[in-house]
């Protein structure tokens, strides 16, 4: 940066070269990506630069969750890069919440600070852990892609070294955002990622227990439908700071012990306990299940290295197999096996009921065993129980 720039920067007088050279070569940029996907985070690190802003990301969250995937940024340091998903609906609420945010008009630059104000973002974790110590103090983001299960959106931040985000930075970015979507769409950059969040948020959100995500500081990372109601009303699950927390828990400190245990290698789960019993504010018990989750699928970009699931103590045993499948990359062959193990049938029954011979069965289990970090057939009907598609 020059010092002629830098000192316009200080004046709060931006020089943006939006000439026609200028704008034509940035466009080539943005559909040189769509030939070549490497040079994604190239294309934004140029749209960025090109509109005098910090950093930049492109990704998709799911709806109205929040859960986010990164595709690509720029110049966000490595490990922010990998703490952004965490704070999906942060940044959501930060906006105003999804109503807001599906409101935006696609392809139209929205500046954060025309929304909302720091009163507003002041306790927000997205804020307070991921924006403040990057020193960003206001954000525009482009809508690239919505649908009712996902948007897609380029956001860049601004630092608070620099001048208010102007008139003709928003219009720099409109004159950009059609190619950006148009670049976007025909190469499919967001398709599958869309897709993954929106299948696995549509697979957790029709099971019948409650199921919270969490990181391995017990960090909210998702929570489907049934769990959100819980959290709500706190009983017998609550939400404190961003993390999960029980009140009614029996043994104080076993949930995080067994969380703990699920984010390491999985040798320990036993010892820290795999059947937490909580009582609820009427009396009631339930009880929680820790499933370690390996990383897989959407689940990496999500942080998750657990599922908790809220079960009652005698659930229906009703197994919900595309969310197992799902959440550890099982094959068919895997899910149907998986199946007939639960209801009780022998290696050599289940050989004879999918006509494979009982060492292919075997082979199967162990591959079952090691995905779903169980070691028994009593472990994995306990991990079938504790996702049963019964009622809380």
């Amino acid at each position: 940066m020059g010092v002629l720039h830098a000192h316009r920067q200080r004046a709060g007088i931006f020089a943006l070269d939006t000439s026609a050279r200028a704008t034509t070569d940035l466009i080539g940029h943005i559909y040189d990506a769509v030939i070549e996907p490497d040079r994604w985070s190239d294309a934004i690190d140029r749209i960025r630069r090109h509109l005098e802003l910090s950093n930049a990301m492109i990704g998709v969250n799911a709806l109205p969750s929040g859960q986010s995937i990164i595709e690509a940024s720029s110049n966000v340091p490595e490990r922010f890069v990998k703490l952004a998903p965490n704070y999906g609906r942060e940044i959501l609420d930060l906006w105003g919440g999804a109503a807001v945010v599906s409101r935006v008009p696609i392809e139209e630059p929205a500046v954060l600070t025309r929304f909302t104000g720091v009163s507003h973002w002041t306790g927000n974790r997205y804020y307070d852990e991921w924006a403040v110590p990057q020193g960003l103090v206001d954000q525009m983001v482009i809508i690239v892609e919505r649908s009712p299960s996902m948007i897609a959106t380029l956001g860049m931040g601004l630092q608070k070294s620099m001048p208010p985000i102007s008139d003709a930075q928003i219009e720099a970015a409109r004159v950009l955002a059609p190619h950006l979507r148009r670049a976007v769409i025909i190469s499919g950059l967001l398709e599958k990622q869309a897709q993954t969040a929106a299948s696995f948020e549509a697979a957790l959100s029709v099971l019948g227990s409650a199921v919270v995500l969490v990181d391995r500081l017990m960090g909210i990372v998702y929570a489907n439908a049934k769990a959100e109601r819980l959290l709500h009303d706190s009983d017998p699950i609550a939400l404190m700071g961003g993390k999960l927390h029980v009140p009614g828990q029996v043994a104080g400190g076993q949930l995080e012990a067994t969380v703990d245990a699920a984010a390491g290698d999985g040798a320990k789960l036993g010892q820290a306990g795999n059947g937490i019993a909580v009582r609820r504010r009427d009396g009631s018990s339930a009880v929680l299940h820790v499933l370690p989750l390996r990383p897989q699928g959407a689940r990496t970009s999500w942080q998750a290295v657990a599922a908790v699931f809220v079960a009652e103590p005698d659930a229906p045993l009703n197994l919900p197999a595309e969310a197992i499948k799902l959440l550890y990359g099982l094959r068919p062959a895997e899910v149907r096996v998986l199946e007939l193990l639960v209801s009780g049938l022998s290696e050599r029954s289940i050989a004879e009921a999918l006509g494979v011979a009982p060492s292919t069965v075997k082979t199967h289990t162990l591959r079952l065993f090691d995905k779903l970090g169980k070691h028994t057939r009593a472990g994995v009907v306990e991990l079938a129980r504790a996702m049963s598609l019964g009622t809380l």
